[in-house]
Order: C-alpha cells, then sequence, then structure tokens
C-alpha cells in the first residue's frame, strides 16, 4: 500500500529509485480553450493524480544538472473538441 510521506521504490525509466509521495491539495484546475481557424475549438485540461520526491536511501532531495529537485508527476490530460 502507497502511503503518502512513506518512501517507497518506484521504477524509473530502467532503474529503480526511492522516491517520497506527496500530499497536495487542488488550488486551481482549468480548462485551456484554442479557438481553430475553422471554427472549431479544442479545450485541455490536466490532472494530476500523484506527485513523487526522487530521494537517495536516506531521504535527502536528489536534484539535476540544473540543481532542481527531481520529481515525478503522474497526470492525465482530458480534451474535448467541438466544430
Amino acid at each position: 500500500m502507497k502511503v503518502p510521506g512513506q518512501k517507497q521504490k518506484i521504477r524509473l525509466r530502467d532503474r529503480e529509485v526511492w522516491a517520497i509521495e506527496q500530499q497536495f491539495e487542488i488550488a486551481r484546475e482549468d480548462w485551456n480553450e484554442y479557438k481553430l481557424l475553422d471554427g472549431g475549438t479544442v479545450r485541455l485540461k490536466t490532472t494530476i493524480h500523484r506527485i513523487l520526491r526522487i530521494v537517495d536511501e536516506e531521504s535527502n532531495q536528489i536534484y539535476n544538472e540544473q540543481d532542481e529537485p527531481q520529481i515525478i508527476v503522474r497526470h492525465r490530460s482530458d480534451i474535448v473538441t467541438s466544430v
């Protein structure tokens, strides 16, 4: 069972890494709307399901070459179109 805040091993591409699932609340979740030149529209919304911080064995945050924290975001994209 995955518990937020508990360190767990996850598969990242071709290797296993340690990660800590982050708790979060949705502050705002809007639709993006694009008007097509032919009169149609495309609406897009991304919904996040899980946020995980990549850590080392001692639970210290791992950073990339740009000194940014390594975070994995599991999400879904919803698309609605009209003509």
